[in-house]
């Protein structure tokens, strides 16, 4: 019945075309009308796998258990169920222990629920047994219809029944596999399927796939929520498809757990990469640069690729798209800019700018800083514009109120004097990169470009390095290594600060959970909480209908 398949989503959310004369894959029996699909290849082996990981040995840890408040079975039993698990939920709860594998779920365009599990036929029969039952004492009663299909037991329920809002779902189990949807049609043909063809278990390592259609979600909102919102603007959807959101056709993920490591592949299927907010991406391979200014001790480095230039360009054709009107005032306020600055932003600073940049963090007590760097294609005629700007008339005052100026070396550092110390920001221009971090790190990064501070080469060689070039495509545009243990101290910090606490309390009191927040005196320490975690390694990459992420969490 539809209110089990809902269930049964709701709980796993919390925790192609068969080929004639090949074995087939349950996946293959899904409608063609079926738009949003999870998978889960082992729900049973999934789970093992997950308290294998970081995430569950944490949850595990007595330590992290005082800190949550160590909440009963019948805190959580709320949460779930409310006050009181009703018979109904036990009932429920029961069928859904008989689905220790495989398991299905998938929406199409009209929210009709299709459900395709691994199930017994002993299971499969007590199950029945549990629905008679359930149909009895449910605040939603139905009637459950019998019918046979070339031998299979076929079973009907029929909700609302004799009524306009009247509504049927089937279900049946041939050769372990139990099928639930909204059509006695789709059901008698995976019978059919079944039949004919050899069913293919799925082998390997526990995997979670999910497959969301963009394209018709997007439009979906648009046509609801979105379109009310923009009452009286330019066409929504001419909006959208002005910033390239319309490109966007499908989402898949494939999640595989390991006993040492979880692998994610996400893939964004993108008709037109260069088009809208996507003309703001060089996907062209970013090779890991050897840098002597990045310390020993990084806890994250990320390399990637942004081209600005290019979609400082692409800003008045989406415009020009999408709000016509408001093109000329663009241009005007363009014009005026070139006029008080004295330069020409697109061809005195975008144009001297290349697309890569390096962005990494270290530690600081118990806090990180960090900073980036854009490599640039001409330096010193970058300097000349952005200084020419800086002291033209119409900006020097705001320049003046702003910030701090610092020679370094035959360098000007420009401070940011009104943020707080611990939050500080400064920018430079300093070798073949103009650089945007915390002043400390910014330091840093000139000195060791003025060859004042010896160039760190212990880097290069330091594991952290070493995994990310193991574990990056050589196609890749960006590519992040994180040393979670080395974060861990500024996670802890953050999560300590008074401001955080009184809202996580706030948030807490205002939503009813049952389960007790958090006991903020009882955080582990940083050195406890850095046992529990490993290095991560994720990149991006251009392929043939979109992009791909790849991501490695080490346990």
């Amino acid at each position: 019945m539809t209110k089990k398949i809902k269930y049964l989503l709701a709980v796993l959310l919390i925790t192609g075309t068969a080929r004639p004369g090949l074995a087939i894959k349950r996946a293959d029996l899904l409608p063609d009308s079926a738009q949003i699909d999870l998978r889960v290849s082992n729900i049973n082996g999934f789970l093992a796998l997950l308290k294998k990981s970081s995430f569950g040995k944490l949850w595990e840890d007595p330590q992290f258990q005082d800190f949550i408040g160590r909440p009963d079975r019948e805190s959580w039993q709320e949460f779930f169920f409310g006050e009181e698990r009703t018979p109904t939920d036990e009932i429920m709860l029961e069928q859904m222990k008989m689905l220790d594998g495989e398991i299905i779920i998938a929406i199409d365009s009209e929210n009709k629920t299709y459900l395709i599990a691994k199930i017994s036929e002993k299971d499969f029969l007590r199950s029945l047994e549990l629905d008679e039952k359930l149909a009895e004492i449910s605040d939603e009663p139905f009637d459950i219809v019998r019918d046979n299909f070339q031998g299979v037991l076929l079973i009907q329920h029929i909700e609302h029944g004799g009524t306009p809002e009247e509504e049927s779902s089937w279900q049946a189990c041939f050769g372990q596999t139990l099928l639930m949807g909204p059509e006695r049609e789709w059901v008698e043909k995976s019978i059919v399927q079944l039949r004919k063809e050899a069913l293919e278990e799925p082998e390997g390592n526990a995997v979670l796939d999910l497959h969301l259609p963009l394209t018709s979600l997007i439009e979906a909102s648009l046509n609801n929520a979105i379109g009310s919102m923009l009452t009286g603007g330019p066409e929504h959807k001419v909006l959208f498809s002005a910033l390239g959101m319309m490109d966007l056709e499908e989402f898949s993920a494939h999640i595989e757990m390991q006993n040492e490591s979880m692998t994610i592949d996400n893939n964004l299927r993108v008709s037109d990469i260069g088009h809208g907010i996507f003309s703001l991406l060089d996907t062209a391979p970013a090779a890991l640069p050897t840098v002597g200014f990045i310390p020993e001790n990084a806890t994250l480095l990320e390399v990637g690729r942004i081209n600005l230039l290019r979609f400082w360009q692409e800003i008045p054709v989406m415009l020009s798209a999408a709000m016509p009107d408001v093109r000329p005032s663009y241009d005007t306020m363009i014009t005026l800019m070139r006029q008080q600055l004295g330069i020409d932003i697109e061809q005195d600073l975008l144009s001297h700018m290349d697309t890569r940049y390096l962005y990494f963090t270290i530690p600081d007590n118990d806090d990180t800083i960090s900073a980036i760097a854009f490599e640039l294609k001409d330096s010193r005629a970058f300097k000349e514009g952005l200084e020419t700007a800086i002291s033209s008339p119409a900006l020097q005052p705001q320049v003046e109120a702003l910030f701090e100026t610092v020679d370094l070396l035959d360098h000007t550092m420009y401070i940011n004097r009104r943020m707080d110390p611990a939050e500080s920001a400064a920018f430079a221009v300093a070798g073949d990169y103009l650089l945007y971090g915390h002043p400390d790190t910014v330091r840093h990064v000139i000195r060791t470009i003025a060859g004042e501070t010896e160039a760190n080469t212990r880097f290069e060689q330091s594991e952290m390095v070493q995994g990310l070039r193991r574990n990056i495509s050589r196609n890749a545009f960006g590519f992040t290594a994180i040393d979670w243990k080395r974060q861990a101290a500024y996670l802890v910090r953050m999560l300590a600060e008074p401001q955080v606490c009184r809202q996580m309390h706030q948030s807490w009191a205002g939503s009813g959970i049952p389960v007790p927040p958090p006991d903020f005196e009882k955080l582990p320490p940083a050195e406890h909480l850095a046992t529990f975690f490993n290095k991560t390694y994720q990149y991006v990459e251009k392929t043939d209908r979109g992009l791909h992420q790849h991501i490695i969490l080490n346990y």
